[in-house]
């Protein structure tokens, strides 16, 4: 708990996923911004009963799964050890909706404690209860990296939301041992995907392809010289990575043209514009298919 309160005063931007339907999000924005602005207060308030009552009952709370007691606990010691810290919202709030009745607030907040004064991007995710909203997650991209599980997060790790929590996740690739293996590793809950004939490679944040609030991730394996290579795609569905569809054969000179092999399909949900390599009488060709998502 103690690790907790020493990021508190971090936090981040992530990146949501779909956005609220425009006749929705003027009335949402409503009710969601006056929650951050009694949130802001209650904080520069120490309004501890405020803060309780804003709180549902399971928070995220900077990698923690905390009780609302819990949180409002943590709230109390940090207010205890810097009795001078006031927090600031600059700006507008960005509002983005995630998986149903999940909803995440991005802002920008400037800190103050001990008189040093710090600008940091924030979040909240609200999460519906019938008519009522309550924090469902609280925390920042800073803790996020530090406090995931305990992983030695790398520098080249690349950011995303793969299991559509709205919490920012980070995946990287390992090399298992001296086998022919891969595991792209991603920190919190989010489970690894394990691939055969690897020597490396360079995962990628695909985005959101099947509209499920969630990342899609890509590979090109790294094996023994070829130019011909097949991209995987993979899915997370409940809780296990699958891939999206039959890997893509690419090759060298795709790639040397910066052809990317796979774009979401913006006018179908689920669907997928597939660029693949054929050999032709012509020479290596790059072509594109449609391609339904698992």
């Amino acid at each position: 708990m103690s690790v907790c309160l020493i990021y508190l005063l971090h936090s981040c931007n992530g990146c949501g996923s779909k956005k609220i339907e425009p006749e929705k999000r003027e009335q949402t924005e409503i009710s969601l911004d006056e929650l951050v602005k009694t949130w802001n207060e209650a904080n520069n308030n120490k309004d501890i009963n405020v803060l309780k009552n804003l709180y549902d009952t399971i928070v995220h709370f900077y990698q923690y799964k905390y009780t609302a007691d819990e949180c409002i606990k943590s709230k109390i010691e940090y207010f205890r050890k810097y009795p001078d810290f006031k927090q600031k919202i600059e700006g507008k709030i960005f509002i983005d909706s995630l998986k149903a009745g999940l909803v995440r607030i991005n802002f920008t907040k400037t800190s103050v404690r001990e008189n040093e004064e710090e600008k940091v991007a924030a979040y909240l995710i609200f999460i519906r209860h019938g008519a009522t909203w309550k924090i469902y997650a609280e925390s920042d991209l800073k803790t996020d990296r530090l406090l995931s599980s305990g992983a030695q997060i790398p520098g080249n790790a690349v950011e995303g939301d793969f299991n559509g929590d709205g919490i920012t996740d980070y995946m990287w690739l390992e090399i298992v041992g001296k086998t022919e293996e891969c595991k792209i590793r991603f920190s919190g809950a989010v489970p690894p995907i394990i691939i055969s004939t690897c020597l490396g490679g360079s995962p990628v944040n695909e985005g959101d392809l099947n509209g499920d609030g969630a990342d899609e991730v890509g590979l090109l394996p790294i094996w023994e010289s070829s130019c011909w290579r097949g991209y995987f795609v993979y899915t997370l569905k409940e809780n296990r990575w699958v891939e999206a569809f039959e890997p893509i054969s690419t090759h060298c000179i795709q790639w040397e043209k910066n052809i990317p092999p796979v774009v979401r399909d913006s006018t179908r949900k689920g669907y997928v514009f597939v660029n693949y390599s054929e050999l032709t009488d012509d020479g290596i060709a790059v072509k594109t298919k449609t391609v339904k998502l698992q």
